[in-house]
């Protein structure tokens, strides 16, 4: 046999076999994964989250599990578990002393926590992109819906996740809070001050939406009290004053109708009546000025533009 013969039938040989194995794949559906395959799950989608006290959560979401980078420094992997609603991811284990170690991140729309051995660490969590620059921090949502400023001081969160009728200031029909500012008494220590919050709320209900800029629902005039047009939005103003037990909650409201929904861009001041201290216990404080300070908020809201 001459040595062309020889290479001829090895060449003959292994042409045959890849055929066979070829078509032995197609036929059961088998193959063999490229030796450059990673292990590492794909990431789907990453989400910054904002949450009480300013703590923060940069969350990656893979298929079936989701990676955790705490502000606190810590980083975890939680394997997605049932839920009632929305998404939960859990991991239980059991630590040395044979106590059982729980970890549970719950997350559904734009509002998410993270408990610990049943104790609530993260909460108030929400999706979106917070901006600092110097004394003001800016804060857009998620799905890119809007944006507002607000002192670096305070802290942005969510409302919890679900419907409820908390989404604007005495309402009777059910919404949910979009984003949400709480300032707490400590930020204005040793006066009447009780505490202040900002929300934005929307509602599709179409009770809301009926009358959302035709009515107070605290029982005021049935006309608006003024409209105003805040970075090419008209709004409808409303004011309402509020009292119980020595308290007083001062609210305004500005109301748009956009689509299909009802939004609310609002702030409630709570305090307590000056007069009911013993004098020289408290200063009254500068109710002004925080609301100065609230409406520059509002002032700064804005629609972005979809795309």
């Amino acid at each position: 046999m001459t040595s062309n013969t020889f290479w001829a039938i090895i060449a003959l040989i292994i042409i045959i076999v890849g055929g066979y194995l070829s078509l032995r794949d197609r036929l059961t559906g088998s193959t063999v994964p490229p030796t450059t395959a990673s292990s590492t799950p794909m990431i789907i989608n990453t989400v910054a989250y904002s949450c009480d006290q300013g703590a923060t959560i940069d969350a990656s979401f893979t298929q079936n599990s989701v990676d955790l980078t705490l502000s606190d420094g810590r980083s975890l992997t939680l394997p997605q578990t049932i839920s009632g609603s929305g998404i939960r991811y859990e991991l239980s284990a059991t630590s040395s002393s044979g106590t059982p170690d729980d970890v549970v991140f719950w997350s559904e729309g734009d509002n998410a926590f993270l408990t610990e051995n049943s104790s609530t660490t993260y909460q108030d969590c929400i999706a979106g992109t917070v901006t600092q620059n110097g004394s003001t921090t800016t804060f857009t949502d998620a799905g890119k819906t809007f944006s507002f400023s607000y002192p670096s001081e305070w802290s942005v969160i969510g409302g919890g996740g679900g419907y409820t009728q908390s989404w604007m200031t005495n309402a009777t029909t059910s919404g949910m809070i979009l984003a949400e500012i709480k300032i707490p008494q400590s930020y204005l220590p040793g006066t009447n001050f009780g505490d202040a919050t900002f929300t934005v709320g929307t509602s599709a209900d179409p009770s809301a939406l009926a009358t959302c800029l035709s009515y107070n629902p605290t029982g005021g005039p049935k006309t608006p009290e003024a409209t105003t047009t805040i970075n090419g939005t008209q709004f409808t103003v409303f004011q309402s004053h509020d009292a119980a037990a020595g308290n007083r909650y001062d609210t305004t409201s500005y109301r748009t109708s956009m689509g299909s929904q009802c939004y609310a861009v609002e702030y409630t001041i709570h305090y307590a009546v000056f007069q009911n201290y013993p004098p020289g216990t408290v200063k009254q404080f500068d109710e002004s000025a925080l609301k100065a300070q609230l409406d520059g908020v509002v002032q700064s809201f804005q629609f972005l533009p979809q795309q």
